[in-house]
């Protein structure tokens, strides 16, 4: 398998980096102009810490933007200085920038630090005058900065984005419209989801083998869910890292409300989630919440132990000797502990070490072709009919209830549609035996499936 970071939305597409300092409304703007609530925002600084990209389509032309964190050059300790570095990878490979000011606060020492730093880069830079709140003017002082486009905008209201937008267009070369391709290959969505601080955000930056997301100690760290596309074996892909999840009483601040609210809509829209464990713990209970509420919302799963370079010695010295013999292991303990998530498959990994986190990316793949392609009819007849054999149902009013035909249904989750005669109702424990032994199949691992049984029809 090779994975290689692929562009974020497509190679001709201009990359626009929405710079400035803290709390001048950059993810206020970015979500205004890409029409969508991606970024979280509050009033608090520093509230945005990864890089986050949104499409903008604006008269049959696309541009990407970039919402970054607010520039600090005070930074401090460790988290700071992470942010800040990610600050400076946007400045690189951005193409132009949005540099955002506050009006109502008008230009203080650090703007000028900043439009020093992005007259250096030789790059187009366009002055945003945003919480033009009460009338689109922009005081005079602005023009002293040198910027030859300055523009008033209330990215809270959305005033003067549409100009701001024209602006963009005129300025960018002339390029066709990027088309949607007859035949591409939709994105497989994959989600990175767990406790806070169990290592999502080292996780993905092991995929990628980059450092896309900022990665400490600091519980929290991660707040909005970052989208990154790349390409797995010629398969687009979307990684999407998310905050941690905690049960509603840790929740306190509208900040964390919010990731948390980004993280659910991560889960409801992905074809698979990686749950992240934290070997050195075990499973919680929190953690089976989080499993549950994964299974609950019909898309594949994949259980990842993490840290496992801290469970067992490299030598194998107090542990499975090879990496089957420990997922199976931990298949049967995850079995015990939650049997409603025996069908996930299970994951030895390190995010620190890189050891096997390539298995955790093919073996989500491999669960969302399953559900894509689903299984045949004549496959699920053949495993539904070995059960039958090995365990009949209990006879309805004397008569023996007999299998003829299994068909697969796509949705979430996706369903096996079951035909019996005579007409009658299958237990719930024998509906519960049925499951257990089509997620036997290697085929199904991972993957969620409801049964639901009918009636033959009378000819």
């Amino acid at each position: 398998m090779s994975t290689r970071p692929a562009p974020f939305l497509a190679p001709h597409r201009p990359l626009i980096a929405l710079v400035g300092r803290p709390n001048v409304g950059k993810s206020t703007l970015f979500n205004r102009l890409i029409g969508s609530r991606k970024a979280v925002i509050s009033s608090l600084p520093h509230t945005t810490r990864d890089r986050l990209y949104g499409a903008v389509q604006w008269r049959g032309r696309a541009v990407t933007l970039i919402d970054t964190a607010g520039f600090d050059v005070t930074s401090r300790d460790d988290l700071a200085r992470a942010i800040q570095q990610h600050v400076q990878h946007a400045l690189k490979e951005a193409d132009a920038f949005l540099f955002v000011c506050d009006v109502q606060q008008g230009l203080v020492p650090m703007d000028y630090t900043v439009m020093d730093v992005l007259r250096k880069t030789g790059k187009p830079v366009t002055l945003v005058a945003n919480k033009a709140d009460q009338q689109l003017v922009v005081p005079s002082e602005f023009f002293g900065l040198g910027v030859t486009g300055v523009l008033p905008v209330s990215a809270l209201h959305g005033h003067g984005t549409g100009d701001l937008l024209d602006h963009l267009i005129r300025a960018l070369p002339d390029a066709p419209a990027q088309t949607q391709r007859d035949g591409a290959v939709a994105p497989c969505a994959i989600a990175i989801i767990g406790r806070q601080n169990v290592g999502k955000s080292s996780l993905l930056n092991a995929l990628l083998r980059e450092d896309r997301v900022v990665v400490n100690e600091t519980p929290g760290t991660t707040r909005d869910a970052v989208d990154t596309y790349l390409t797995v074996d010629g398969q687009p892909v979307v990684l999407i890292d998310t905050a941690g999840l905690r049960h509603r009483r840790k929740v306190r601040s509208p900040v964390d409300t919010f990731s948390m609210s980004r993280t659910t809509e991560a889960i409801d829209r992905c074809h698979v989630a990686l749950v992240v464990l934290d070997g050195t713990q075990g499973m919680t209970r929190d953690d089976q919440r989080i499993i549950q509420r994964v299974i609950d919302s019909g898309c594949g799963i994949v259980l990842l132990v993490n840290k496992w370079d801290l469970v067992v010695h490299p030598s194998g010295r107090g542990g499975p000797r090879t990496p089957r013999q420990a997922e199976t292991q931990l298949s049967a303990a995850v079995a015990r502990a939650m049997p409603t998530a025996a069908f996930a498959p299970v994951a030895a990994v390190s995010a620190k070490t890189g050891f096997r986190v390539s298995v955790a990316l093919t073996t989500a793949l491999r669960v969302a072709r399953v559900l894509r392609e689903g299984v045949s009819e004549a496959e699920l007849l053949v495993l539904l009919k070995t059960a039958w054999a090995a365990h009949a149902p209990p006879r309805f009013l004397g008569r023996a209830i007999r299998l003829q035909a299994a068909r697969w249904s796509p949705g979430r989750p996706n369903r096996i549609i079951v035909t019996t005669a005579p007409l009658g109702r299958l237990p719930g424990p024998y509906e519960h035996y049925l499951l257990k032994r089509l997620h036997t199949h290697p085929r199904l691992h991972g993957v969620p499936v409801a049964l639901v049984v009918q009636t033959a029809q009378r000819r």
